[in-house]
């Protein structure tokens, strides 16, 4: 197995507010850009979110793959539809 580059990576904050609690959740990771053909962008994110009942049922880590950033991003978004929170980034 080869080993993949890494072209470019950064810091990422990924911000959205639930819809019923009106929180605002909060997701930080790495954004990076490998040198591969199938899917070169990987979003990693970590929960940012305090003390809040939210915490129970979103997920700790998570992360998204696909070919571009809208595809990323998309997959973020309706991720966070799908959890009752609004895409604020």
């Amino acid at each position: 197995m080869t080993r993949m580059n890494c072209i470019y990576q950064s810091k990422e904050e990924v911000i959205g507010k639930h819809l019923q609690s009106k929180e605002w959740i909060m997701y930080a990771g790495k954004l990076t850009i490998y040198d591969r053909k199938t899917n070169p962008i990987v979003l990693k994110l970590k929960s940012e979110i305090a003390d809040s009942l939210i915490r129970e049922f979103m997920e700790e880590k998570k992360e998204f793959t696909g070919n571009s950033f809208s595809e990323v991003y998309g997959k973020v978004a309706k991720w966070y539809q799908k959890n009752g929170i609004i895409f604020q980034n």
